[in-house]
């Protein structure tokens, strides 16, 4: 129940969870290319973008606060791979507002 959440777990994960977010967007600013590895698409992105994906669907702006990490998603989006592998409800609804703050 809400009520029974300890709101200082609660604020040490989302620490946790901006730093590593933080991580990935250090990673794209590093990286010789768009992607996480490189300046190919490679293993690495196949296992960050559905993380992403589900951020996003969830209400989570990723371009608030990590732009690199926005434009990945928006370039990785529209790739023909990653629309056939887009879960079908996804396309048919509008994303959840779970993430939005």
């Amino acid at each position: 129940k809400p009520e029974d959440r300890d709101e200082t777990v609660v604020e040490e994960k989302k620490k946790g969870f901006h730093e590593e977010l933080k991580r990935w967007e250090d990673y794209l600013k590093n990286q010789d290319g768009s992607y996480m590895a490189g300046k190919a698409f490679s293993l690495a992105d196949a296992a960050v973008f559905p993380f992403l994906a589900s951020l996003v669907r969830f209400g989570f702006r990723l371009h608030d606060k990590y732009k690199r990490l926005g434009n990945y998603y928006d370039m990785l989006k529209d790739r023909p791979s990653v629309q056939a592998a887009w879960p079908p409800h996804w396309q048919d609804t509008h994303n959840q507002e779970m993430l939005k703050d």
